[in-house]
């Protein structure tokens, strides 16, 4: 005979199934986290590269505007405190020429009226703080137009002097200090061209050929280590700026009027004598103004005023 117990509440127990709850092994674990390690080793170059080639479009973008700046200031007749393109010879007696970079490694420390960058400064409505460093804590505004976001100081420089135009050179290395090296300043073409001739916008270039030598072994393969047959060499930006030069020509047929043309801030810089024919001009700076006075002595009457950006000619009669 089946009997049946009531339980508390006076009906039939039934039989129950018990649950069972089960732990992840130590062999599972440690397959999860070696999935994971595969997986943060697979992905973490992808992000290193990503923040990298962020950091260098932003630079690139910045550049761009710095050039606009620079290739502006060309027009301005103030040598001394606007005009980048202030070289030697290409200036007035009372003016100062341009103090370009002279340093790959060294920050500014100080500010003159004639830094390139207190007179990108200027153009961009600053008042810089003459003898003050263009730093974070002194002249913030300024120290975004002479330092890049890594703190890396941006260098300009100009070419040795060459016929037929004037350029420069604008450069930013987007790395940590002390993570790459940059040879030292050499004022030489050869030293000036081995950067202008180079491709930087290669993610697979190699170094230039002028800095063997220039470089150790180890600063050298900084630059040229990575994976998948790329370089460090993307992480220079460079922009390059080209001022052509022009000749102005001065055709006088008058038989008693000189011709004066004035440039450079400097009077009667160059002159065409009455009824001496064509008279050529030295090299002058695209964008230089240039004034041309007509008379029997000096200053006679001015007879023109542009500034010169193209090789052009005048007759006087």
């Amino acid at each position: 005979m089946n009997l049946s117990i009531p339980n508390s509440s006076g009906t039939a127990s039934r039989p129950t199934r018990a649950r069972r709850t089960r732990a992840f092994s130590l062999l599972e674990i440690v397959l999860v986290l070696f999935v994971f390690g595969v997986l943060a080793a697979a992905l973490t170059p992808s992000v290193h590269d990503v923040i990298i080639q962020g950091r260098r479009q932003a630079e690139v973008r910045s550049l761009d505007e710095l050039v606009g700046t620079i290739t502006a200031s060309f027009q301005a007749t103030d040598l001394t405190q606007l005009n980048v393109a202030a070289l030697p010879g290409t200036i007035g007696s009372s003016d100062t020429a341009t103090r370009f970079s002279t340093s790959t490694s060294t920050p500014y420390t100080t500010t003159a009226t004639q830094d390139w960058f207190a007179k990108v400064g200027r153009l961009r409505g600053l008042t810089p703080q003459l003898g003050s460093p263009p730093s974070a804590t002194v002249q913030p505004e300024l120290a975004r137009i002479a330092f890049n976001a890594l703190g890396q100081p941006r260098l300009v420089f100009a070419a040795p002097a060459e016929p037929g135009r004037q350029r420069f050179l604008v450069v930013s290395l987007t790395a940590p200090a002390g993570q790459f090296v940059l040879p030292a300043y050499e004022a030489n073409a050869a030293w000036f061209d081995a950067i202008w001739h180079h491709d930087w916008e290669n993610r697979s270039a190699g170094l230039p050929a002028y800095w063997t030598g220039r470089l150790t072994a180890a600063q050298a393969a900084a630059w040229t280590q990575g994976g998948g047959g790329t370089t460090q060499v993307h992480r220079l930006v460079v922009r390059r700026i080209t001022l052509p030069k022009f000749r102005f020509t001065v055709n006088n047929n008058h038989p008693t009027e000189t011709a004066w043309l004035s440039f450079n801030n400097t009077p009667q810089a160059f002159t065409a004598p009455a009824n001496s024919g064509a008279n050529v001009s030295p090299e002058i700076l695209g964008g230089r103004l240039i004034t041309l006075n007509r008379g029997t002595t000096w200053p006679g009457v001015e007879a023109l005023r542009f500034h010169v950006a193209a090789n052009d000619a005048v007759t006087l009669q």
